[in-house]
């Protein structure tokens, strides 16, 4: 089991949450990787992605248009949970 270190930060005025720069070098996490939040009742469970995954779709595909996808792609989910 792997162990368990504790860290206590304080949420800013803003709601912004600062990890600290140590424990983000021991799981490799950098600027600009992403996370998955997760809410578990009162708990929030952080998975990070240090590198993105190529995706392959037959063409090239800037990174902005990628996002963009994305973007509207889960604007479309958002719609439609909200319609159900």
């Amino acid at each position: 089991m792997p162990i368990r270190k504790r860290y206590i930060v304080k949420l800013g005025e803003d709601g912004c949450l600062k990890i600290p720069r140590t424990l983000l070098e021991e799981i490799g996490a950098t600027p600009g990787s992403y996370v998955m939040v997760t809410r578990e009742g009162a708990s929030l469970i952080l998975r990070f992605r240090a590198k993105r995954v190529p995706l392959k779709l037959g063409k090239q595909i800037t990174t902005s248009e990628m996002e963009k996808l994305i973007k509207d792609a889960l604007d479309e989910l958002v719609v439609a949970r909200w319609e159900t």
